[in-house]
């Protein structure tokens, strides 16, 4: 223990933060909220601070991240919501050049995020039960038990295999050593809540639609929609306690997202901190991508090759190319749309454009078709948008090369910016890579994570104190002689 206090001493230095909380005040950031959410949480008086392991060559050969600058693209419209939301903080990079080998460089870019997502979100939460509500109104009003069974199995099992799909990604998670949550689980619970539809509908109509219970009438009376719609659909919408608690729970549900989110849907801390570490080296034939190092999970170190990555077909004209999985700030390599979710697409954009030929011939004779009208259009539209909500990766790029001038001292990772970084006050807000960041040409079996370990944390923590304390001893020794 001593000696790696010892080592870690001799590495490092105790700094006082008094100039760079100056720096702060009139330091660019490329959001409010970033430089906000930094005057909120402040600095340390004095912090430890850890020598670069490397030459820092940004200034100098910036074209250098925008020729390997990586394609990471958001899945779906949730993230896509959230990097244009308050919570975006930017992206930060610079190039560090390898004090051993000249010809190796590593380009390191920090995403940051000023607080991390929330429990209830729009798209995933309030939407669904907005149009599930919808749909089991139509489907109680238009259709009898017999009728209703296809539609109601079909959309149910939609929501359920949906969510089954987000657990079982979930689960993966715990072979490195964590199960995150994501509101898309709930589809499981929409879907046997909507299942109830059928029980509904059989209670009040029976078998047949003329057939209704005494008791269905006290439960179910007529809502007339008014003199102009009415006639159009030549029905009255029917009142629904499936479709009731649909309403009441995405009212809720957007309350808490939108106005005062009690404290179970805050986001579980400030400040979220994503790395992504390219490798490059240069040739005869010039500069070429080796590598690339990037948070996988919670910090948790992937590394892959070059030929990794073009089996995965993850390079695009030697640039990396990755996703952020839903609801979680990490990386993994963007293979792109798969075949069968194309299909789905295009046989799903096919039925749509068949059915509105359909219903426009079929009306051009007077005939008003709403059961079809919900079973052929509104069915698939329904598949259409819960396909794009959960399983899109069509690019939503989260920072754009364009709009980057890679020259601009504002998106640059400088000295002065991690000391800041390292040393916000609080447990979560600090960036917790340090050694990593200063270290970064290690060898793989040593980065395994970007996180520096318990020991270390509980060094960086200690070291100011020890260091204050043994030159208050050292100041009493030379007082006394």
């Amino acid at each position: 223990m001593e000696e790696a206090i010892q080592q870690i001493v001799l590495q490092g230095k105790l700094i006082d933060l008094k100039e760079a909380q100056e720096e702060t005040k009139v330091e660019e950031w490329q959001t409010n909220s970033l430089k906000k959410q930094i005057e909120k949480a402040g600095l340390r008086k004095k912090g430890f601070t850890m020598p670069l392991d490397g030459e820092d060559v940004t200034t100098k050969e910036y074209p250098l991240a925008k020729a390997f600058f990586p394609e990471i693209q958001l899945s779906g419209v949730e993230l896509r919501g959230e990097r244009n939301s308050k919570a975006w903080g930017g992206s930060y990079f610079r190039i560090i050049k390898d004090r051993i080998n000249e010809d190796k460089r590593v380009i390191q870019w920090i995403y940051v995020w000023t607080k991390q997502r929330f429990f209830v979100s729009f798209w995933v939460t309030v939407l669904p039960l907005f149009v599930l509500g919808v749909m089991a109104l139509l489907i109680y009003s238009f259709l009898d038990f017999s009728r209703a069974i296809i539609s109601v199995i079909a959309i149910a099992s939609v929501f359920l295999i949906v969510g089954f799909i987000q657990v079982v990604r979930s689960l993966k998670g715990l072979s490195k050593g964590a199960f995150y949550f994501s509101n898309q689980h709930l589809f499981l619970v929409f879907g046997g809540i909507f299942l109830t539809l059928l029980g509904e509908i059989y209670y009040s109509k029976g078998l047949e639609s003329a057939n209704v219970l005494a008791g269905a009438r006290f439960l179910h009376p007529d809502i007339p929609i008014g003199e102009i719609v009415e006639p159009i659909i030549q029905r009255s919408l029917k009142f629904t306690w499936v479709a009731a608690i649909f309403f009441a729970l995405a009212i809720i549900a957007l309350i808490l997202w939108k106005w005062e989110p009690p404290s179970f849907t805050h986001a579980t801390h400030d400040m979220d901190w994503a790395p992504f570490f390219i490798y490059v080296h240069k040739t005869s034939k010039g500069w070429e991508l080796d590598k690339v190092r990037y948070d996988a999970f919670h910090y948790f170190a992937e590394t892959m090759t070059i030929d990794e990555l073009k089996r995965k077909n993850a390079v695009h004209k030697g640039s990396p190319i990755f996703e952020i999985p839903n609801f979680w700030h990490s990386f993994k390599p963007n293979t792109g749309i798969n075949s069968w979710f194309k299909v789905i697409l295009g046989l799903i954009t096919v039925l749509i454009g068949l059915t509105l030929g359909f219903i426009a011939f079929r009306a051009v004779e007077g005939q008003l078709l709403a059961s079809e009208v919900w079973r052929f259009v509104i069915v698939p539209m329904i598949l259409f948008v819960g396909a794009y909500l959960t399983f899109s990766n069509w690019p939503t790029s989260i920072v754009k090369k364009k709009k980057i001038d890679f020259s601009d001292p504002r998106f640059h990772l400088t000295e002065n910016r991690v000391k800041i970084f390292w040393n916000l006050k609080g447990e979560e807000p600090a960036l917790k890579v340090r050694s990593k960041l200063q270290d970064p040409f290690m060898e793989d079996e040593f980065f395994t994570t970007f996180r520096d370990d318990l020991e270390q944390i509980v060094l960086y923590s200690l070291l100011p104190k020890i260091v204050e304390l043994e030159r208050a001893q050292q100041q009493d020794f030379f007082e006394r002689l």
